[in-house]
């Protein structure tokens, strides 16, 4: 069986930044294992270069360059040359991550199945500015022509098998996002009242209700700090946050690492007392699953499909989103007691090893890509929906 993935896909596997790379980069780890696949894995970016093919053990690699020169914005440019990359492959599936990608497949006319990270028209409510607000209504535009026309999707979560259940007529098949074993080895180090954000640091995330709750926190729990861990690409909202900081008297508790590559981030978790996520939109944040599979205890507001990753109380705690009161009374009573930490970080575990294990992930995406092309070798059996 010859799989294509088509994926944003990070170049360097030490550095991986968003969660669709990790998953990308860890599922296709995980099925090149399987002696009979031949996997191969398609990608674009600005940061190619040029065009080229790399074999890492069985698993092949074509990093798909941008025209030269050119004007059109790469979420248009690689789905033309992504297509031709694929009529050179054959694959008998396409397993794409994004829109676009979706697009791409379907151009070269390969069943495909279009696996979907996140809701760009939920994430567009909360774009600012002129060039996020444009790209994100490209990324909705190549969603809805996406499940307009592809067979097959994979749900990452309930809460986008019951959005896009309303919208599509194809199949829906669900798999949860890998994470690696090294994260059920980390080793706890607790630093006492340190906190973890790990993020993109744009307002969709709600640091500053973090920050909010923070200032609410630092009279009753003294030792309280802030790590914060991701890509600072948003300026502007940087520079509200450090007003915020020093308008609150925070900025020596709160410490912004920037992103880190991946023993960093392990070390983090590994020191933090609890992970923090006061976002406005989720799908199933890998921060999350991360933090479960590290034995640490998560806050996390209740949106898009966090509830389904963290029972509260057993594998969690959640609070109403924009609740910075919320905020600050369920990260007290984390820090305020050890036994529940740990009990509640040693439950996480539990339940990351059974859901999210990399090799029980990827089983399950085998099995699904196997179902669809049983399909697709029925004469006239494979269409687009």
């Amino acid at each position: 069986m010859r799989i294509a993935l088509l994926s944003d896909y990070p170049l360097d596997p030490n550095r991986i930044y968003g969660g669709v790379q990790a998953v990308a980069y860890h599922l296709a780890e995980g099925l090149a294992e399987h002696q009979d696949l031949d996997v191969h894995v398609v990608h674009s970016s600005r940061a190619v270069s040029a065009d080229s093919v790399s074999v890492q053990g069985r698993l092949i690699i074509h990093h798909v360059s941008p025209p030269a020169h050119s004007a059109t914005p790469n979420l248009i440019a690689a789905l033309f040359r992504c297509s031709r990359v694929l009529q050179a492959i054959k694959p008998d599936l396409v397993n794409a991550h994004t829109g676009q990608y979706a697009l791409s497949a379907l151009r070269a006319g390969v069943p495909t199945i279009y696996t979907i990270h996140g809701i760009p028209h939920v994430a567009l409510r909360h774009a600012r500015g002129t060039v996020n607000r444009c790209a994100g209504l490209v990324q909705v535009l190549f969603d809805r022509l996406a499940i307009r026309r592809v067979g097959d999707i994979i749900a990452i979560s309930p809460y986008v098998e019951t959005t896009y259940g309303k919208i599509t007529r194809a199949r829906i098949h669900r798999a949860e996002n890998p994470v690696p074993d090294k994260w059920f080895r980390t080793v706890i180090r607790e630093v006492p009242g340190r906190i973890l954000f790990a993020g993109t640091v744009v307002p969709g995330k709600g640091l500053h209700f973090l920050v909010q709750a923070l200032s609410q926190l630092a009279s009753t729990v003294p030792q309280a700090h802030l790590h914060v861990a991701g890509r600072l690409d948003d300026r502007r909202y940087l520079k509200y946050l450090r007003r915020l900081l020093a308008e609150h008297q925070l900025n020596d508790r709160v410490s912004f690492l920037g992103p880190l590559d991946g023993s960093r981030m392990q070390e983090e978790y590994s020191r933090c007392a609890l992970l923090v996520l006061p976002s406005l939109v989720e799908t199933a944040p890998l921060a999350v699953i991360e933090a479960m599979a590290s034995a640490r205890p998560v806050v996390a507001t209740r949106v898009g499909g966090v509830p389904d990753l963290i029972e509260e109380g057993v594998t969690g705690l959640l609070v109403q989103p924009g609740d910075s009161s919320g905020l600050s009374e369920r990260m007290g009573r984390l820090l305020g007691d050890s036994s529940l930490r740990t009990c509640i970080g040693d439950r996480s575990q539990e339940v990351a090893r059974a859901r999210f294990g990399r090799d029980t992930v990827v089983a399950r995406y085998r099995e699904i890509y196997e179902e669809v092309l049983k399909k697709v070798t029925r004469p006239g059996a494979w269409c687009p929906a």
